[in-house]
């Protein structure tokens, strides 16, 4: 079975597919980044057909929330058709919108024991809740420890860390992370084929 799963940059698409297919190796992923959260928004819709029609287990958009006050005003972003598919009922939901509070690397921040493997100089220690943070920064200080005079390379950064991420120990430290794997996971074990 395949899920497929609409990311808005690379960065974020090389976590995910390493992330997915080592938590779920029974299970296939189709990522697609969308080089930003406007192309994101846009391919939505096209998104969600292209993964019925190719007869997908379910499709996740996953999005960073930003500045956004709340996961409401993100839905509003999105073309009706978007809106009406995350609000239906669990059981018959097909299409999950999972938001990343404030930014994925506070989900990257929720594990600080695959930060440390990545970047063993950093100090660093997870708080209770990473959406709290800022993330950006909090990450870019801990890789200018471990890398003082080398800019914060995301993508590396993302490719390196995702193997070393363990789920179990993130959704501890950040809500909307457990919540977002909560609905993988689901989408991973159903038996129900659409």
């Amino acid at each position: 079975m395949i899920i497929g799963v609409g990311v808005e940059g690379p960065s974020d698409r090389a976590f995910w597919d390493k992330l997915l297919h080592k938590s779920f190796p029974h299970m296939r992923f189709d990522i697609r980044s969308m080089n930003n959260r406007e192309k994101l928004i846009r391919a939505a819709p096209s998104l969600l057909e292209a993964f019925r029609d190719l007869h997908y287990r379910a499709g996740f958009i996953i999005w960073d929330r930003d500045q956004s006050p709340c996961i409401e005003s993100i839905l509003q972003e999105f073309d009706p058709q978007i809106q009406r598919e995350a609000r239906k009922p669990l059981a018959k939901r097909y299409l999950f919108v999972c938001v990343a509070i404030r930014e994925l690397e506070a989900w990257f921040l929720a594990d600080d024991a695959a930060i440390l493997s990545v970047l063993p100089k950093a100090k660093y220690r997870a708080p209770s809740e990473t959406g709290q943070l800022n993330a950006q920064k909090t990450l870019t200080e801990c890789w200018l420890q471990q890398f003082p005079h080398a800019a914060f390379n995301k993508l590396d950064f993302a490719k390196r860390t995702a193997p070393k991420f363990e789920p179990a120990l993130a959704e501890k430290h950040s809500q909307s992370f457990k919540y977002s794997w909560k609905k993988m996971k689901m989408a991973c074990h159903t038996s129900r084929i659409r």
